[in-house]
């Protein structure tokens, strides 16, 4: 069987050619709540791509923490999907058993991702769909025996896992069947021959992983790691199918610059939330000790998913430091202000409906204010701090403050536009009010493209082509403005401005003063995940540039990006960029130094080292081993060897 021609041979579309409506749903499905649960990290596979490899090995974590963790998914995170995972899953003594557990306190599926191994057994199939698996993902890495079993360094695992697939695929009242391959030099020249097999016995669903450098995959690189665009048309067939209605693919970990023309294909960024909180413990103690992460080696971070993630980790930490931040958001309007605020912060930030309803305030001496309403109404006869920054995101705002009509502007007052497509109109159809509100505010007057957590946002709100608007205010007569929140080649002409930054109450711990991480890994996605076009290579602003949102990119796709490499504008942005950054910026993947940990809030003491409950598992059940051994040597009855590590009481 092959891949369907009209899409194996097709180069696929884009996002302008009708695939928008698709990506929105698809990140409806991706958002859905769900909680990974790791049950062991025994397998009785040993993958040669494995990323859990250098975890503590053969641990079944005890029944009573799973369920812990299990309703932590339900009560904390809003959890109504679980993915129970290892290792091997399927090889917990309680695995029937937590499937059940799982479906009593709420969850509505139950997913699991196998080597398929234990499903070739029916009595075994038969007991885990009786508890309630709704969902298998079977991982298959090779059209072959001979391919998958060497990838798998298991022989039989090919066989084994074909029978349970296809037993899962041809069972009535079975679960929701799909599949996972780890895309690597092994096997992406045949990718679509193991596509083609699937397809074959009724798999319509894919997941394919893009190889990254953990554990035996970066051990075994020379033969793990390849050369993306070496191999792009196999790669490109396969990804097509996605355009054809009967299938469904997704890519997991797949470089974004590579995806041009098929941004549809671009992981949900909230994914990376997902990889965080896999690596919780030992982001929690870079974050409070100054412990690297285990992996933090720059050849492995230039190949890595979440190493934007540490670079934006590694910025915040600098700038908490060096009191480099700027606004300071607290949680509530009216709530106690630290004083002085922390990090080095001038400005309070707050959000009202008007300036009516704006409470009684008491800032911190000399600090500003810096504040979004939500209804336009006129200033106060006095601003309530020395200076205030307004931020503008509507039309009848920008009327009220700088319109035709609008009254002077006092001394104090600064205006952040948001380019949303509404406020890029009123800009274009009066540009004279805007020309004249540069000219008065100077400096003060910003626009700043937002950036948004989710696509459907950027679709709604985002300017379509910010370059083309530009261009067309310069035509206009305007001068150069302020700009921020975009990549030079998006800002033709204009003064390029680094965003403000700030730092909000609720990214951090309320019990510790810490950063938090879910909050920090959510403020990434929103505003930190940035990409490029492989094309950018040729930049000259390249090593100075973050690239554009993730989320412009998947609405309005990598086209927008246009390489600065010749003439007037490449040569200003050049000297702006090298003005505002003699060095370009390091992360990780060049070399940079881990960094050292900021201070907590003011008012909360230092906090120490924390534990990854699977190594004190792995740790007590080696202690047991050792005392059996000692037991054993001396003749004397063996102590019990508990599967599941130690238990409370």
């Amino acid at each position: 069987m092959s891949l369907p021609p009209v899409i194996a041979e097709a180069p696929p579309a884009g996002p302008a050619a009708g695939a928008q409506a698709r990506m929105l749903e698809r990140e409806r499905i991706a958002n859905r709540p769900k909680h990974w649960v790791r049950l062991v990290t025994a397998c009785n596979s040993k993958c040669l791509f494995c990323l859990d490899a250098d975890t503590p090995r053969n641990v079944y974590l005890p029944e009573d923490e799973i369920q812990a963790e299990l309703r932590r998914g339900i009560e904390a995170l809003g959890a109504d999907k679980v993915i129970l995972s290892g290792g091997e899953a399927s090889l917990h003594p309680a695995f029937p058993a937590l499937i059940r557990y799982a479906k009593s306190i709420g969850y509505d599926r139950v997913q699991t991702v196998t080597n398929g191994w234990r499903y070739a057994d029916l009595d075994f199939y038969k007991e885990v769909m009786a508890a309630g698996l709704g969902e298998i993902t079977f991982s298959l890495h090779g059209h072959t025996a001979a391919l998958h079993d060497h990838l798998t360094q298991h022989p039989g695992s090919f066989s084994r896992l074909m029978k349970a697939m296809v037993r899962a695929l041809r069972d009535p009242r079975g679960p929701i069947v799909n599949m996972d391959v780890v895309i690597n030099k092994q096997n992406v020249a045949v990718l679509d021959k193991i596509i083609e097999l699937a397809i074959s016995v009724g798999v319509t669903e894919f997941d394919l992983l893009h190889v990254i450098p953990q554990a035996n995959a970066y051990d075994n690189r020379d033969v793990m790691f390849y050369d993306v665009k070496d191999h792009l048309p196999v790669l490109h067939k396969v990804f097509a199918l996605n355009r054809h209605p009967r299938f469904v693919v997704w890519t997991n970990r797949f470089p974004v610059e590579f995806l041009e023309g098929m941004e549809d294909l671009i992981q949900d960024p909230h994914k990376m939330l997902d990889e965080v909180n896999g690596r919780r413990f030992m982001v929690r103690n870079y974050l409070d000790t100054g412990r690297p992460l285990d992996c933090r080696q720059p050849e492995r971070c230039v190949h890595c998913f979440i190493e934007p993630f540490c670079a934006t980790m590694d910025r915040t930490i600098a700038r908490q430091r060096s009191g480099g931040f700027s606004v300071w958001q607290p949680a509530e309007p009216a709530e106690a202000l630290p004083d002085p605020l922390p990090f080095g912060c001038d400005t309070v930030g707050l959000r009202a409906q008007s300036w009516a309803t704006l409470p009684p305030l008491r800032l911190p001496a000399g600090a500003g204010l810096e504040l979004q309403l939500d209804q336009p109404t006129p200033l106060p006869a006095a601003l309530p701090a020395p200076f205030v920054r307004l931020i503008i995101d509507a039309p009848e705002a920008l009327d009220a403050l700088i319109g035709p009509e609008a009254p002077p502007l006092p001394a104090g007052l600064h205006l952040e536009v948001r380019l949303r497509r509404a406020t890029a109109a009123w800009c274009l159809a009066q540009p004279a009010a805007l020309a004249a509100a540069a000219a008065a505010l100077g400096p003060r007057l910003r626009l700043h493209q937002p950036s948004f957590e989710h696509m459907a946002e950027a679709t709604a709100s985002d300017v379509r082509d910010p370059a083309a608007f530009f261009s067309k205010l310069a035509s206009l007569g305007l001068p150069p403005l302020q700009v921020s929140g975009l990549p030079a080649c998006l800002a033709p002409g204009q003064r390029l401005q680094a965003a403000i930054p700030r730092l909000a109450a609720a990214d951090f711990e309320p019990e510790t003063g810490r950063l938090d991480i879910r909050g920090l890994a959510r403020a990434h996605v929103s505003t930190q995940y940035r990409s490029k076009s492989v094309r950018c290579r040729d930049c000259v602003v390249n090593d100075r540039c973050e690239g554009v949102h993730i989320n412009m990119v998947r609405d309005q796709g990598l086209k927008l990006c246009r390489p600065l490499t010749a003439g007037p504008w490449a040569a200003d942005a050049q000297a702006q960029l090298q003005a505002a950054m003699p060095t370009p910026p390091q992360r990780p993947r060049d070399g940079a130094p881990p960094e050292v940990p900021a201070p907590s809030l003011p008012g909360f003491a230092p906090v120490g080292p924390v534990t990854d409950p699977l190594a004190a598992v792995a740790e007590a059940q080696r202690a047991r081993r050792e005392e059996r051994a000692r037991a054993r040597a001396a003749g004397a009855p063996l102590p019990p060897l508990n599967p599941f590590g130690p238990r409370a009481g």
